[in-house]
This record gives C-alpha cells, sequence and structure tokens, in this order.
C-alpha cells in the first residue's frame, strides 16, 4: 500500500510525471517588431526541448506555431491574432516575460493586378497595403521563378514578368511571404465565331449558348436535350494551342458538370475531336474554377461538351496560344451550320434557297419540261488535289433519276464526269474519286493541282412527273480516302 500511494503521488495524469522543473528565463527576444507570420526568436535558458510542454503568449495571446525549442532558445511565428505588448514564455506552469513589448507593424496585403495574363518581359502593376518603400526587401516570383522589382511604393508595386510558366504571383515584403492571384504567361484568351447546339430548355432565349460567354455568373445555359456543347470556332487558318480553361457551373446545378468534357478538333463536323480534359468533381458554384490543359497540339474547333447534364455551365473560358494552321491542298468543306449561310453555292435554273437546321434546302421552280437546280459554288477558285483528297462527297436526298454532273472551266476536267459511286447511298453520300479523271494526256498525276473558276454540280434530268419539289444538302466535302470517308460516316 505505502508503494503504491507513493506512485500515485508522483503521477500527474496517465501521460506525465511531475518534477521539479525551474522557472524559465528569459533574456532577449528578436526582432523587437514583425508581422504576423514572422519568426521571432527568444533567447533565455531552462527552456527544456519539449516543444508540446512550451506555451508563447504575444500580449496574452498564445501562439499556435511554436517551430522549434532548444534548452536556450525558443523559435515562434507571431500568431495573427497577437496584439503589440509583452512576450510571455510559460513550461509546466512556471512563466517569465520579456522586458520589452515585441511590437507588431501593418502587414502587407495584396488587392489586386492589373491583369490575369501577360507576354514575357511586359510589366505588371499590384495594388495593395503596406508595401513600404524599400525595393531591397521586395521580390516577386511567378512559381518559382523570380520577376525583376522596377519600383515600389506603399500601395504599389511594379514588376516584369520573367521567363516562366503560368502560375500564381508570389510576393516576398520585408520576409512576409504573400500569394497573390493567378498570372497566365505568354497565352491568350481564346475567342472566335460561337458554336454550340440549338436551342434551350423551353425555347428560352436567357438559356442559349451565349449566356456561357456573357461574362455573367448569373447567366447558365440550358440545352433543349442532355447533351449539348458551347465553344468556339477559331477561324480558317487558326487554330490554338489550348493552356487554361476557367469555368462556373450553373447555380443549384454543380454536379451536372461531372463529366463534362474540353474537346478539340479541327474538322468541322468534330467528329475528330480529342478530349483534353475532364471535370473530374463538383465544381463550386458561383466562383471559377481552373484547369491546366497538357497540349502541344493545335485545334481549330474548341469546345466544352455536356455527356449527359443539360449544358448546365455559366461560364466557360479558353486560355492559350493562337497559332496559323495551314488548310492541306485540296481539303474542301462546305458545312451548312449557320442558319442562312450557303457558304457560296446558289442554285442555278432560278432555284430558292434556305439554310436552317444544318442544311440547305433547294427548291426547283420550272413549271415545265425537266427540273433542274445545279450548285454552283461562286467562292472562287476551288482548288481540286487529286493526289491529297481526291474523294469528293455530297450528303443530299439526291431526288429519284436526278443526274449529277461536274462542271468546271476545265475541258478535260470533269466536265459531264457522272461516274459517282453508291457505296452508301442508303446515308445519301454519293462520290466521285477524282484520282481517276483523265486531264490531258497521260490521265491524272498523284499531285495535280487545279484552280477551277467556274466549278458547278449539275443537277438535272428530274422529270416534272417526279413528286419531289426539291431537294436538301447537307454537306460538300473532300476526303484522303475511300477509307477517310467510310470512317467519318461511321462516326457522325
Amino acid at each position: 500500500m505505502v508503494i503504491c500511494t507513493m506512485f500515485i503521488a508522483c503521477e500527474k495524469g496517465p501521460n506525465f510525471r511531475e518534477f521539479d522543473y525551474p522557472a524559465p528565463v528569459v533574456n532577449d527576444f528578436s526582432p523587437k517588431q514583425g508581422y504576423i507570420g514572422s519568426a521571432v526568436s527568444i533567447e533565455g535558458k531552462d527552456f527544456g526541448t519539449t516543444l508540446k510542454a512550451v506555451k508563447v503568449y504575444f500580449g496574452g495571446v498564445l501562439a499556435d506555431s511554436i517551430q522549434s525549442v532548444e534548452d536556450n532558445k525558443i523559435v515562434v511565428m507571431a500568431p495573427q491574432t497577437g496584439v503589440t505588448g509583452k512576450l510571455k514564455v510559460e513550461i509546466y506552469g512556471k512563466a517569465d516575460t520579456t522586458a520589452q513589448d515585441f511590437i507588431y507593424m501593418p502587414s502587407a496585403r495584396i488587392v489586386s493586378a492589373n491583369t490575369d495574363k501577360a507576354q514575357i518581359g511586359d510589366e505588371i502593376i499590384l495594388t495593395g497595403e503596406n508595401f513600404g518603400e524599400d525595393q531591397t526587401k521586395v521580390k516577386v516570383y511567378i512559381g518559382e521563378v523570380e520577376g525583376t522589382v522596377t519600383a515600389v511604393g506603399a500601395t504599389e508595386i511594379k514588376f516584369t514578368v520573367p521567363d516562366a510558366p503560368s502560375g500564381n504571383i508570389i510576393l516576398l515584403v520585408d520576409g512576409q511571404h504573400l500569394v497573390g492571384p493567378y498570372l497566365m504567361v505568354g497565352i491568350e484568351k481564346l475567342t472566335g465565331t460561337l458554336i454550340g447546339h440549338s436551342g434551350s430548355w423551353s425555347n428560352n432565349p436567357a438559356t442559349t449558348i451565349s449566356a456561357a460567354v456573357d461574362g455573367d455568373i448569373t447567366t447558365a445555359v440550358d440545352a433543349p436535350s442532355k447533351t449539348g456543347f458551347v465553344g468556339y470556332d477559331l477561324g480558317a487558318g487558326k487554330a490554338g494551342i489550348l493552356k487554361s480553361i476557367r469555368y462556373v457551373p450553373r447555380t443549384g446545378n454543380e454536379k451536372r458538370m461531372v463529366g463534362g468534357e474540353i474537346r478539340g478538333a479541327n474538322d468541322p463536323s468534330l467528329t475528330d475531336y480529342v478530349v483534353l480534359h475532364t471535370v473530374a468533381a463538383t465544381p463550386p458554384s458561383g466562383v471559377y474554377s481552373e484547369a491546366a490543359v497538357e497540349t502541344e497540339e493545335s485545334y481549330r474547333y474548341i469546345y466544352y461538351y455536356s455527356p449527359d447534364g443539360y449544358c448546365n455551365i455559366a461560364e466557360i473560358e479558353f486560355y492559350g496560344n493562337i497559332v496559323e494552321q495551314e488548310v492541306p491542298k485540296g481539303k474542301l468543306i462546305w458545312e451548312f451550320n449557320a442558319d442562312g449561310n450557303n457558304e457560296g453555292w446558289e442554285p442555278q435554273q432560278s432555284g430558292t434557297w434556305t439554310v436552317s437546321g444544318g442544311t440547305m434546302q433547294v427548291k426547283f421552280t420550272q413549271t415545265s419540261g425537266n427540273k433542274r437546280a445545279d450548285l454552283k459554288q461562286t467562292m472562287l477558285p476551288v482548288t481540286i488535289h487529286t493526289g491529297n483528297y481526291p474523294i469528293f462527297a455530297i450528303k443530299m436526298d439526291k431526288p429519284a433519276g436526278a443526274r449529277i454532273t461536274f462542271d468546271t472551266n476545265n475541258g478535260s476536267f470533269g466536265n459531264g464526269y457522272n461516274k459517282y459511286a453508291t457505296d452508301y447511298e442508303s446515308k445519301n453520300v454519293y462520290y466521285w474519286d477524282m484520282s481517276t479523271l483523265s486531264m490531258g494526256t497521260g490521265g491524272a498525276r498523284p499531285d495535280e493541282e487545279i484552280s477551277l473558276t467556274t466549278f458547278q454540280l449539275k443537277i438535272a434530268d428530274i422529270p416534272q412527273t417526279d413528286p419531289a419539289t426539291g431537294y436538301t444538302v447537307q454537306w460538300i466535302r473532300t476526303f484522303a480516302s475511300k477509307e477517310e470517308l467510310a470512317s467519318f460516316l461511321e462516326n457522325e
């Protein structure tokens, strides 16, 4: 019993044994003034080496981050809620206090940058508070690469952008470490002709695809069906190397963006698309989410695709670099995706046309004789390449018995050429293999390139008794091979 009583008397709780520790002695500390988060060294003796046993107070406020404890030195970070006053060191209930006050200085703060994207060598202006006037105490980094500080004022810092990848602006001011906004280096906001699905749920004009690029996060896209897409056609001869995207979900339907894809394509049909990024988690509401895109490939068409979710997106922005994209010789693409745009194809023999719903609708006007309405391309010249893209195809609901032939300014090329293939007639697709055309002595050559100033498809010989009043065309295109045409039709 005596032994047990002695053991209990020596124990203070289950994990501590009570010893007669000496009181800590504080001799000095440095620096005498600093900022929130500044490292302060306290010198003295009898501090021990047990980190958890030490408490340090700044003006009566307990510090929450002691970095190290040695018997004669303590390193502690000035707490965010601390106030100017004495420092008190307490160890196992015994304490000592400094003779001088630690003085809190006003902390520097970044308010904004004048831009969120820049080129190497551009000048960036940071505005904020309490930057001081001493340029030697200021450093700026983009990520881990240091920029050149050119001017420092109490509320403004200027620096030039280094050769660095995009990243957060990191500002060091007299030992303070501040994380600033994200700066996109060497890239620009990609824009062009808006593309996407047609219409909206309940035909609401406020929720069409334009809502995704109006700069207003309170408006949103609501597609007429579960699938939908919205993005840009960067233009003929142009392409973008996508580096970053920013997006905001539709408030209340944030989960519908999960599984959404950022795609790039070079064919206007978008059948050759590549998935560049997938939204893997539910994005927060009311703020922009940002994601980096890892690709060096360029795409003329860049867009957001919603496989299931009614394309419920409030804003989408694409960032990268615009590059020149040479259109392969002989690659001809005419599609009727923009209402009212006939892509240069005009019906002849007084035929009339309209473009809507992705097709060109042609109407016959004859009151006697066979019906006819040729299609003439008015945006000339048209370059035909019999080697690179020799398969010339048209998708149309050809009236029964109609004859389609080429009519060009080249007497030995195409005139009366009526040998179209019907392999894909069930898909309303007819094509010619132009590599078999005879162009003078010796026939076609693989590298033959012909500029045509007259290019017309004769669509004729429809009897008046035929009930057809016209025809529709979905596209006219060339392909590198029959296999490419087959693949295109499989994915269409």
